[in-house]
């Protein structure tokens, strides 16, 4: 016993180097293996490799075509996903009823026997968030925390339409796209307002109206066009290109000298030289224009002491709190609420309210002023007609007519081009419409293909040689039985 034990003692024990060896070894003759048999393994593995191929290309092609693109949208507001205009955006519109009706009218394409409502189910609008906020909404929720707010502006549009051609499609994905710049154009110019040139030519007026309402239509029109103009340059002031808030004020400073050199100069002939055709008529509507206005200031009167006494309001919340400090007994108030009316902001709406009240009060006493003028100078009026009119009355009113037109084209032609470069210009398209087919495999599965088949060509190589294999020891352990019998 004591012998056996000194014999295993002296036995060698194998170190790390040795076994590393050996694992060397199993590599080295693991390549001899595939290298001495590499004509099979090719065979093997071009087989293996079809088969996958020939499968790939039957799901590729019985994967049904789409077209899709990507379309980005910068314009202002895009961030709040809201339009210029203030309307609230969806990915809804871009395949608006009306909108998809005119685009396939564009793109020449009939529905087909389908109604609009299924072709719109075949036009999918999905929005694409940037991969590093995927990873960072994914490890937020991991940790349970809330989501960072993101709103996308980039969209993939992909048009199904099995009964659509692929030319088809790429031109309704165009037509679309160019809609939908019209449509949120046209929202935009509706905001904003085109002004549209009247036909005020000598011969229209001097036949429909009053010699002594002229200046008044005129003076209308410069109101409106004066009002849109401020409006939009102050609305072109804060887009970085700066030409097109300089055409708007160079537009206002022509309508101010069109107002100061020529309608004042219609004004001055037609008030102090007595000229109307019917001075009691128009006398009677002057006298009902003032009573009228007199209502109009009282209205708006009363509604700046209901939102002056509106303010006083504001401050009893805190009354209130400080009264439950104190008091006892007092019926239970909903603290919440409470809370909410004293961060709500009242004030501010409530005093521009106030001061738009004013500023039309204002505005209706300077033409009740002007209109207590008129009832001074139109009892010394006689009525005259066309041929009692004073020289030079043709030619101002023309003058009036057509420079005040040119100014309105004008300001329409800025405005369309602004338009077109704050709206139109800002909805691109990112990446250009392209014939895809919708759940077919990626490149990177047929890369997997051709791994998975080499793979596979190895392991059926490595069986069919163990198969052999353990057939010849078989066959080998029976030979020396039989040469025994």
């Amino acid at each position: 016993m004591i012998e056996k034990s000194s014999d295993l003692l002296q036995a060698p024990v194998p170190d790390r180097d040795s076994v590393v060896t050996e694992s060397e070894a199993s590599f080295v003759d693991a390549i001899k293996f595939l290298y001495v048999r590499r004509v099979q393994l090719a065979v093997r593995f071009i087989v293996i490799l079809g088969l996958g191929v020939i499968g790939f290309l039957y799901v590729y092609a019985s994967s049904p075509k789409i077209v899709e693109g990507t379309v980005g949208l910068t314009f202002q507001g895009i961030e709040r996903h809201e339009y210029p205009s203030g309307r609230k955006f969806t990915v809804e519109d871009f395949r608006a009823p009306d909108l998809l009706t005119r685009a396939l009218a564009d793109a020449g394409v009939q529905e087909m026997g389908n109604s609009l409502k299924t072709l719109a189910a075949q036009i999918f609008v999905t929005a694409l968030v940037p991969s590093d906020l995927q990873a960072r909404w994914r490890k937020q929720d991991k940790d349970g925390s809330r989501r960072d707010e993101y709103l996308p502006n980039e969209f993939r549009i992909a048009i199904g339409a099995p009964q659509l051609t692929d030319a088809q499609r790429m031109r309704l994905f165009d037509a679309l796209v160019g809609r939908y710049r019209e449509q949120v154009k046209y929202t935009q110019k509706s905001a904003l307002s085109f002004v549209s040139p009247r036909d005020w030519s000598y011969e229209h007026l001097a036949t429909v109206y009053d010699f002594w309402d002229l200046p008044s239509l005129f003076a209308a029109s410069h109101k409106v066009l004066n009002a849109e103009l401020k409006n939009v340059t102050v609305e072109a002031s804060r887009f970085p290109d700066p030409r097109y808030s300089l055409a708007f004020r160079n537009i206002s400073k022509d309508l101010d000298v069109w107002h100061a050199m020529r309608l004042q100069a219609l004004e001055a002939l037609t008030y102090h030289g007595r000229l109307v055709k019917s001075r009691e008529s128009v006398t009677q509507r002057v006298q009902y224009r003032i009573e009228d206005i007199d209502i109009q200031i009282q209205q708006k009167t009363h509604d700046a002491e209901e939102q002056a006494r509106l303010l006083t309001l504001i401050d009893r919340p805190k009354m209130l709190l400080g009264q439950l400090g104190n008091e006892k007994g007092l019926p239970v108030v909903d603290v919440t609420a409470i809370d909410r009316l004293l961060k709500s902001d009242y004030v501010g709406p409530v005093v521009a309210r106030i001061s738009e009240l004013q500023a039309d009060k204002q505005s209706l006493a300077a033409e009740k002023a002007r209109l207590q003028k008129q009832l001074v100078w139109l009892p010394k009026a006689s009525n005259v007609d066309i041929n009692g009119l004073p020289s030079g009355y043709k030619e101002l009113v023309g003058a009036l007519s057509s420079e005040l037109r040119g100014i309105m084209e004008a300001y329409n032609k800025a405005l369309d081009e602004y338009l077109t470069a704050v709206v139109t210009a800002q909805i691109s398209v990112k990446q250009s419409p392209i014939v895809t087919r919708e759940g077919a495999p990626s490149r990177t599965v047929l890369a997997a293909i051709v791994c998975l088949s080499f793979f596979l060509a190895i392991v059926l190589m490595s069986v069919e040689h163990l198969y052999h294999r353990a057939r010849d020891e078989t066959r080998a352990a029976r030979q020396p039985l039989a040469t025994a019998k």
